[in-house]
């Protein structure tokens, strides 16, 4: 599978009949993240079902 991942896992959602897609957030925010965008926000505002934002925590 080649493409952009949000639009990739939209895509694949879609086809399927998923109940809840979860993903992960690494949570890059600031100027980084603003010009890149977040995948996960992406996924979120296109998906057809419900997304559950997993954020990374710091290690112990």
């Amino acid at each position: 599978m080649q493409g952009r991942a949000a639009e990739r896992i939209v895509e694949t959602a879609k086809e399927g009949a998923f109940d809840l897609i979860v993903i992960g957030s690494r949570g890059l925010g600031g100027i980084k993240g603003f010009v890149l965008g977040s995948i996960s926000d992406r996924v979120a505002d296109e998906a057809p079902c419900p997304v559950l934002i997993v954020k990374e925590t710091a290690s112990l």
